[in-house]
């Protein structure tokens, strides 16, 4: 079938060709084109204009400055020089002289004028020609930002910039942005001194975070602005104490003061030109990092991000969204104030507490990585969390907004997260947090997911460790991670983000009230419908994931989560039709865990209650069997199939997951890396404690520290010995029952007592009678082969056999296998084999997988067809 849909294609192409020559139909006599322009080009627009679809298509503006009317028809304007012709302008088409003419370039059947092809964001070549096909003009449109264009200066001038759009009117530039002879990045002291700023135009700067072009803090460039070490300067903006009934307080909680020592600092430069005629050029924000050579090594090992905004975005009381603000007064001193209220009630009305789009702040997000500058862009914040919010140190949600310039942010922000659609490393985000670190329960949450990021059936936030500077001033260690959104679910899972569908606890996110409706009343269907029945339990996992769900539950209650299991969870689905070779848009609701700030034992004796590790969870569960999503679990707990599956996963948590000596490599490295920067961090605010010693209190932080780390360590040696047993407990599973768990490293899969088993986020685990033997084969997936068994078992063997013995514990290594081009059988060397079984595939009579077609795709056109066949006959023939 390919080939023949290929060689209709080739026929189509043929016939395309042969009728070329009526174009001719749309020649005209030869005229005067003196003054026609190829004006003005967008290439990402996103709020400039808006087609006929009510899409903000991409467009090109063509210019008359010339003294006649022009007649286009039959003209042809393209982005090929090769096809001149691809779009022609209809008969009749005149643009009069002075006037300006719009076209859409975009590939949607409209309305209006549309040249039927697309624009491309990194660069585009535009030909205009005469209808006799004579090349007038050839146009290069550099890369450019969203709703930003490039255009000539003035209206059909020879001179081109980028500028602000102006769609079918006249162009205006403003002022070109002014010149640093540095780059946003980290010095060493005395290798810089100053910082020059060049303009042909008057430029102005502050040094103090604010905008240049309306702060009364900024300063008219005259001379190079001195570079120096600043961490010899005072604090500012963190330099506050808390007073009671202070709008500019950034805590209601009256315990807390930052501390008032000297702390590093960067020196933040913003800059705009300003013409002759008042208008100011788009601001310029840069971020200098000159220190000494030990602090530069210091922050190289870590990355450092740079928030950069307007102080009055923070801390203005009317407007900073960091402070009480007035409305807190205004609400404590009106009838409405219950003085018994906790600072930490959510419901508090303070800036902090207030939340939507109008509480959104525009800043400059500049980030580093090994010391090199990553990216700079502008991007919308807004502050994070429930009750956090009335921390000294708050989290930020940060936006790509077009408003503020482009509106993904596209760069590797966080290594190590792939996408479980297709493995490969998520590189576009259109949102992130950025969470503060600073308490001890930020490092549980951390530790718990590193393993869980490695589960594709749970939806869970990858992150990395930073050190925040805002305007300039450190604020402390900071984590990075993925924040949920309908472009989350995108990039991770491949669903286009218009069809995701996210109910959050227990709110819409993404979708319709109907989707929550429809929720519910797949909750009370559990409830009171027998799982036992055959037809009951398919219904209910036609709409759901049971391996999501299982994992959503076992990840809960093995770590003993605190706040859960009716909170900090997450539920999405793919509201559109299913997307070949995608497993995860089938339309079922999956399930997605975080904040695991209170698990891993850290509540349970605080509250009077047992140690952490040996909390029976699956007791604190029974209290919320009727809320959602629980009424979902506990339903299908009921059907014996399900109710295995669950188990033997649960063994795998405990065995293979959550396993200790892998889960105290992961503390080590915890606290070998970020140690000194937690420290820094709690010194930076004297977590309640002012007027320590600097030696004493880190020395006593360090320690506090590093007994939450054993505590942790000690949870996961301690907690399988008590949660293995509360589960079947529960279940009312036998005691004599051991477990087989296979941990995969590579791409495979199982075949255990000739039944099919797949690995879960690379691990397996079955349960069986204590003293039953089990046979099991390994099964490497394409482009892999099978290198060995480790563990319990040595042996180079794929076949091993095994005897189930309390928990035993297996490695099955899959190397990866690299196969040349044609070798369409994998069989490791590209012969006449490869021809045949090729052929054989273009009759019909094979299959080929998708790596098999990679291989055959020989001229790489993303099919395996006739061609490729041809080209590999050649390829054995030279050979």
């Amino acid at each position: 079938m390919k080939f023949i849909k290929k060689m209709g294609s080739l026929a189509a192409a043929v016939i395309m060709m042969a009728s070329m020559p009526c174009i001719a139909a749309f020649a005209a006599a030869e005229q005067d084109v003196a003054g026609l322009w190829i004006n003005e080009v967008c290439t990402q627009n996103k709020s400039s204009f808006t087609d006929s679809l009510g899409k903000a298509s991409d467009w090109i503006e063509l210019y008359n400055g010339g003294s006649e009317d022009i007649d286009l028809s039959g003209f042809g304007l393209s982005d090929s020089a090769d096809a001149p012709m691809k779009f022609v302008f209809p008969s009749g088409t005149v643009i009069k002289r002075g006037e300006h003419l719009l076209l859409a370039a975009s590939k949607d059947q409209l309305t209006e004028l549309n040249t039927g092809f697309a624009l491309s964001k990194s660069g585009e070549t535009l030909v205009l020609s005469a209808s006799d096909g004579t090349m007038l003009q050839t146009v290069e449109v550099p890369a450019l930002a969203e709703d930003t264009t490039y255009g000539r200066t003035p209206d059909g001038g020879s001179s081109f910039a980028v500028m602000a759009p102006t769609p079918a009117a006249a162009n205006r530039t403003a002022p070109a942005e002014p010149v640093f002879s540095l780059e946003s990045g980290f010095y060493s002291a005395g290798s810089v001194n100053e910082l020059t700023i060049s303009s042909s135009d008057t430029v102005y700067y502050t040094l103090d975070g604010s905008d240049p072009t309306t702060s009364e803090t900024a300063i008219v460039y005259s001379g190079a602005v001195p570079m120096y070490d600043r961490s010899i300067d005072e604090n500012v903006y963190s330099k506050y104490q808390h007073q009671d009934n202070s709008p500019y307080s950034v805590t209601l909680n009256q315990r807390f003061n930052a501390n008032p020592e000297k702390f590093d600092k960067a020196t933040v430069v913003r800059a705009a030109s300003k013409s002759e005629d008042g208008s100011f050029s788009r601001v310029v924000t840069k971020t200098f990092f000159v220190m000494s050579d030990d602090k530069l090594a210091y922050y190289s090992a870590i990355p450092v991000v740079s928030l950069v905004t307007d102080p009055d975005n923070l801390f203005d009381k009317d407007k900073g969204i960091y402070v009480a603000g007035q409305q807190y007064l205004d609400w404590k001193n009106s009838p409405d104030y219950d003085p018994r209220k906790s600072e930490w009630d959510t419901d508090n009305v303070a800036n902090f507490f207030s939340k939507g789009k109008e509480w959104e702040r525009e800043a400059d997000i500049t980030y580093f990585k090994d010391g090199e500058l990553g990216f700079s862009q502008k991007m919308g914040i807004r502050i994070k969390g429930a009750s956090t919010r009335n921390s000294q140190t708050k989290s930020f949600n940060v936006y790509a907004r077009s408003e503020y310039g482009d509106s993904k942010l596209d760069y590797k922000l966080i290594d190590d997260n792939y996408a479980a659609d297709d493995g490969k490393t998520v590189k576009r985000y259109d949102s992130f947090s950025l969470r503060a670190v600073a308490w001890v329960d930020r490092m549980r949450e951390r530790v718990v997911h590193s393993s869980l990021c490695d589960i594709p059936s749970l939806a869970t936030y990858d992150s990395d460790r930073c050190m925040l500077f805002i305007d300039g001033e450190l604020w402390g260690m900071y984590e990075i991670i993925e924040k949920s959104s309908d472009y989350y679910i995108q990039s991770n899972y491949g669903v286009p983000a218009e069809n995701v569908v996210m109910i959050k606890n227990g709110e819409v996110e993404e979708g319709t009230d109907s989707d929550l409706e429809e929720l519910e009343a797949l909750g009370e269907f559990c409830r009171k419908n027998d799982m036992t029945s055959a037809a009951n339990y398919e219904y209910v996992t036609s709409k759901v994931d049971v391996e999501s769900l299982i994992d959503c539950y076992c990840a809960g209650l093995y770590l003993g989560t605190w706040d859960w299991p009716n909170h900090n969870y997450l539920m999405w689905r793919n509201s559109g039709e299913a997307i070949e070779g995608n497993p995860y848009s089938d339309g079922k609701w999956r399930f997605g865990s975080f904040d695991f700030d209170y698990s891993v034992g850290l509540t349970y004796q605080s509250f009077g209650g047992v140690e952490g590790y040996q909390y029976d969870s699956f007791r604190k569960m029974d209290n919320s069997l009727k809320g959602m999503p629980t009424s979902i679990f506990a339903g299908l707990l009921k059907n014996p199939q399900f109710r295995q599956q669950f188990a033997d996963r649960f063994y795998s948590y405990a065995y293979s997951v959550f396993e200790p000596s892998k889960m105290t490599a992961e503390l080590d490295d915890e606290e070998n890396r970020y140690m000194d920067y937690m420290t820094m961090t709690a010194w930076r605010w004297n977590n309640g404690r002012p007027n320590s010693d600097y030696n004493t209190f880190l020395s006593q932080q360090r320690s506090y520290y590093h007994n939450e780390m054993e505590k942790m360590r000690t949870f996961f040696k301690r907690r399988a010995e008590y949660a293995v047993e509360d589960m079947q407990n529960y279940l009312g599973l036998s005691k004599n029952t051991a477990t087989v768990t296979v941990t995969a490293q590579g791409m495979g899969s199982l075949s255990v007592n000739s039944a099919d088993a797949a690995f879960s986020g690379g691990v397996w685990t079955g349960s069986f009678d204590s003293g039953k033997t089990v046979t099991i084969t390994a099964k490497p997936a394409d482009g892999y082969t099978f290198a060995g068994w480790s563990g319990a078992v040595s042996s180079d063997s794929a076949t091993i056999t095994v005897t189930a013995d309390k928990a035993v514990t297996l490695v099955c290594t899959f190397n990866k296998t690299e196969y040349g081009r044609g070798d369409v059988n994998m069989d490791g060397s590209v012969n006449t084999a490869d021809l045949v079984f090729m052929s054989q595939y273009l009759l019909g009579r094979e299959e080929f997988t998708q790596k098999q077609s990679e291989l055959a795709d020989m001229n790489e056109d993303g099919s395996a067809d006739i061609f490729d066949m041809v080209s590999l006959r050649k390829e054995l023939l030279k050979s």
